[in-house]
């Protein structure tokens, strides 16, 4: 299942603004596989002796080393947050 089908949900009644910013980052990069990525290691940022900003650029170094856009791993890295803040296991 598209990231954007199960956002496009949550946020069905936000503008159009957002979802043509969710769109054009899904162009850029923005998969499935990459919010997984970075809750996977958001969480184990998490366990580490760091604030949240150092956490946050633990998260962005490690995504941007495997390929992914700063600008993109940025936005996964806050969406992570968000999820795993709600509970949310896996996207």
């Amino acid at each position: 299942m598209n990231i954007f089908s199960k956002i496009a949900r949550t946020l069905k009644k936000i503008g159009t603004l957002v979802w043509k910013a969710l769109d054009a980052a899904g162009a850029k990069g923005l998969t499935d596989e990459v919010l997984q990525l970075a809750i996977k290691w958001a969480k184990v940022a998490a366990g580490k002796q760091l604030d949240n900003a150092q956490r946050r650029e633990f998260v962005v170094g490690i995504l941007t080393a495997k390929g992914i856009p700063e600008s993109i791993a940025r936005l996964a890295v806050e969406l992570a947050v968000q999820a795993i803040k709600s509970g949310l296991k896996e996207v």
